[in-house]
């Protein structure tokens, strides 16, 4: 009996070996697969990993053709365009420090209240493809095309936790009243045709309706339908909201206007007997903006309103116009967005004409796709986390309804020159190196100017002299030279260069090499050049003080110099005149002097006075 049972182990250890070889193998199989495809290294094995978890995923590299620090610089080059909400749970490094971002002890509010410049370590972190190859973030990266396959459940299950799930379409007209879209359709239908018509994935539309404004209430602004001046006007995935919910809501509302160049007038009361209307009660110009509220038959009902500014709008009377006094060329895409189904439907189709060659909603928070003819800028959020956040809730749907293992396509960005390890946003405030290659590229009697090399989480730069004074700062990390003037003519300076970071606190680095510097000895005045004597002439100037060691003087027979028939060398600083000897009688001189300084055995010379000539007797 033993032997039998020594014999079964046997066996069962056999098919288990062989089992877990031919796990191994398969991953290996699987990893150089995706090297063929054309995936790095550095990607291969998170998605190797999902790859054997979720045999059904399918993985494409997304070749951009671009260079990742191209890429990077791109989408930073407007501030704007990558923000990031301030909260206590994010460290400062998460947040742009430059001079353009950070003032006065204060990061500049780019949206809302408190919405600030990304940093660039940052964006970085965001942009990285490789930080989000989980199964929670991946979802940034499946493809946003239609799929027949997905269904209303798993769209209830990505609207579970709003007011969307399982619910009748309910709205506020634009009169105020509650009104049901009618009595068999849901939310999640609304989305459903909405992707069927568009070529969008509904799973896609639900998340980021959900990301958008998908809370327990309809109460946020693009969605309460209560909003002045655009009550019962929807914008579910908030197109158009540049600087705020309102923007999307005017947006939403079709920018009705006047007819170009003409006027038009607005009355109180329409007659349904005569289908007229009377009681003027304004005169319209094509710089009135108006709203829609409904049609009388001829007739639009509209409400007018102004602009205050960005995001900002008030109300005005409410009457009658023509429709053929007003243009309507916005009334596109189901707009004038008067209920959810015509906002969730007329939505669809403005993201898919918007964003068809960025089909992920990674594609659509950074666009590096070429194909858009717009990088960088053409991008349908602002929050630099935008398509990680999406991505999340699509998981948690897809978790939750059990559709994890379900048929999927992810297109994964690849770009050149990526670093080797996923970037990441540092967790405290970095101390800069050492500043390098210290240069002096230019010198006056007054100053010295200053060249290095740019530093790493450099947010700006420190100068010292000889005594390790702080003489001058330079408040931008990118910018690497500095001109110190009120400098003494000819003199020696030494400096030294220390970059600093800010945050919390100011770091500074490590001092760079000593450099030192002579500025020019200040220029002599050529006082006289006269010819008294034969053969010779006498050349006078005012001396410069203690700035000169001596002085040089050139003789040529033409004004540029390009003759110099001589030159002498003047040793004593107190000089102010020499006389030539030799010189041709009846030919013409031009004379020019300059001082010089000599310092450890090197001389350092002044500008050269300006020129004058003599004939020689």
């Amino acid at each position: 009996m033993k032997k039998i049972l020594s014999l079964i182990m046997s066996f069962v250890m056999l098919i288990s070996g062989i089992s877990a070889f031919s796990s191994v193998a398969y991953a290996a199989s699987y990893s150089q697969e995706l090297k063929d495809k054309g995936f790095s290294d550095s990607y291969v094995t998170a998605l190797t990993s999902l790859h054997e978890k979720y045999p059904n995923w399918n993985f494409v590299p997304f070749v951009t053709g671009l260079d990742w620090n191209t890429a990077v610089a791109g989408e930073r080059s407007k501030h704007s365009n990558q923000v990031i909400q301030k909260q206590s749970s994010l460290s400062n490094n998460y947040y742009c420090n430059d001079s353009t971002c950070y003032k006065n002890g204060n990061y500049i509010v780019q949206e809302g209240s408190n919405w600030v410049s990304a940093s660039e370590s940052a964006v970085k972190y965001y942009m990285d493809p490789r930080n989000w190859l989980t199964e929670k973030y991946i979802f940034q990266f499946e493809s946003t095309a239609y799929d027949s396959s997905q269904t209303k459940a798993g769209v209830e299950a990505i609207l579970k936790g709003t007011w969307m799930y399982n619910s009748l379409i309910t709205y506020k007209d634009t009169s105020g009243a509650t009104k049901t879209y009618d009595s068999k359709t849901k939310y999640s239908d609304a989305i459903l045709a909405a992707a069927k018509s568009s070529g969008m994935s509904a799973y896609y539309l639900a998340s980021k309706i959900k990301q958008e404004n998908g809370g327990a209430t309809a109460s946020a602004t693009a969605v309460c339908g209560t909003k002045a001046p655009f009550q019962g006007i929807y914008n579910y995935y908030n197109i158009g909201a540049n600087t705020g919910a309102s923007d999307g809501l005017e947006w939403a509302a079709g920018y009705l206007k006047v007819n170009d160049g003409t006027t038009a007038s607005l009355y109180s009361k329409y007659d349904s007997s005569t289908k007229k209307a009377s009681g003027k009660i304004a005169d319209l110009n094509d710089n009135q903006y108006m709203t829609y509220r409904g049609e009388y038959g001829d007739y639009y009902y509209v409400r007018l309103y102004t602009r205050n500014g960005s995001n900002s709008f008030s109300e005005g009377k409410s009457g009658y116009v023509l429709k053929s006094a007003l243009r309507t060329r916005y009334f596109n895409l189901e707009r004038p967005w008067t209920n959810p189904y015509k906002a969730i439907v007329g939505g669809a189709q403005r993201i898919k004409d918007m964003f068809g060659a960025q089909n992920t909603g990674y594609l659509q928070k950074f666009n590096v796709s070429k194909a858009s003819g717009n990088l960088y800028t053409h991008e349908y959020m602002t929050n630099v986390q935008g398509a990680a956040q999406e991505s999340s809730i699509t998981y948690s749907a897809y978790n939750s309804a059990g559709m994890m293992k379900d048929k999927k396509t992810f297109y994964i960005p690849v770009f050149s020159g990526m670093p080797s390890s996923k970037c990441t946003v540092t967790a405290s405030q970095v101390t800069p190196k050492k500043v390098s290659g210290v240069k002096v590229t230019g010198t006056s009697t007054s100053s010295v100017t200053l060249k290095w090399s740019k530093t790493a989480d450099a947010n700006g730069y420190y100068i010292y002299d000889s005594k390790s004074k702080k003489i001058a700062t330079v408040s931008s990390g990118s910018t690497v030279s500095k001109k110190i003037s009120s400098l003494s003519a000819g003199k020696s300076y030494s400096f030294y260069v220390a970059a600093y970071s800010k945050g919390s606190s100011t770091k500074v680095g490590p001092k760079s090499s000593k450099v030192t510097a002579v500025t020019k000895p200040k220029t002599p005045t050529l006082s006289s050049v006269k010819s008294t004597q034969k053969k010779k002439i006498k050349v006078t100037w005012k001396k410069v003080g203690g700035s000169a060691t001596g002085y040089q003087i050139y003789w040529a027979r033409d004004s540029k110099f390009k003759k110099v028939v001589a030159k002498t060398t003047v040793k004593k600083q107190s000089s102010t005149s020499y006389t030539g000897k030799n010189m041709t009688r009846g030919k013409k001189y031009y004379v020019k002097v300059r001082a010089y300084k000599t310092i450890d055995g090197k001389k350092y010379y002044s500008s050269w006075s300006k020129v004058k000539s003599v004939k020689c007797k």
